[in-house]
């Protein structure tokens, strides 16, 4: 499991647990089972537990020596609320709140499964902790409407892959920070994403004073996604306040 991460948006990526099912039309051509195939491991079948826990330890030693934060991608082979891992999510919970110098981004696709399966002492939110769901699509925006209802310090929505244009409007004034990016799948096989449609999601963030993370695109239609940023000769990668 690589420490570091690609994605722009974190430091590393930590997974307390691996496999997933696909839930919406986001998944369709998820990484996971790719990378899942190449190790081994049966796609899709269900979450397993990993044997990596200790490592969010010692970054987050790291960070204290450092006087440092560093940003946790939490279950990027999985998803954090999925029901497979209920057995296991009590002591993922304890790890992450001892990691007080991490910040864990949780991203999540079952948001109707979170209030159940906080801890008991969440109160507000840990304030290590950023709460966001995917929504590429309208037909997903049921999600947002329960994150609104979700206690955390960070709200955010993650819309990769990026399936059409999205009227963010509604939900931009209980966001805290929003993420596009196309889909990462094999040429022929991914669905494109307009540039259009991030500049009019780009415009809507600066409307709303909402920061706005333009993380990857395919410069056309190359087989290698680009992550500079860049959206008409402007680096379009903010932070929330609260990670400035």
């Amino acid at each position: 499991m690589a420490e570091n991460s690609k994605i722009g948006w974190t430091d590393h990526t930590h997974n307390f647990w691996w496999g997933c099912h696909k839930v919406s039309e986001e998944c369709k051509f998820c990484y996971i089972s790719g990378i899942m195939k190449r190790g081994g491991y049966t796609p899709f079948a269900g979450p397993m537990r990993t044997k990596n826990w200790d490592k969010p330890r010692r970054w987050n030693r790291k960070a204290e020596q450092d006087g440092t934060r560093l940003r946790i991608f939490t279950c990027s082979m999985s998803d954090f609320f999925h029901e497979g891992a209920d057995l296991w999510r009590g002591d993922a919970w304890k790890v992450i709140k001892e990691c007080s110098q991490l910040d864990w981004l949780i991203l999540t696709k079952r948001p109707e499964r979170v209030l159940a399966h906080l801890p008991q002492d969440w109160s507000d939110g840990y304030p290590n902790v950023w709460l966001g769901v995917t929504a590429g699509c309208a037909d997903s925006f049921s999600r947002l409407d329960v994150l609104k209802s979700i206690p955390a310090r960070i709200k955010f929505l993650s819309a990769e892959p990026l399936l059409e244009p999205l009227d963010l409007s509604p939900y931009l004034p209980s966001l805290d920070w929003v993420i596009t990016g196309c889909e990462r799948a094999k040429k022929g096989q991914r669905r494109l994403m307009e540039l259009d449609w991030v500049r009019d999601i780009d415009d809507q963030c600066r409307r709303a004073k909402v920061p706005h993370f333009f993380k990857q695109y395919y410069k056309n239609d190359s087989g290698i996604p680009c992550e500079d940023g860049y959206l008409d000769d402007l680096v379009r990668q903010s932070w929330p306040m609260a990670a400035a």
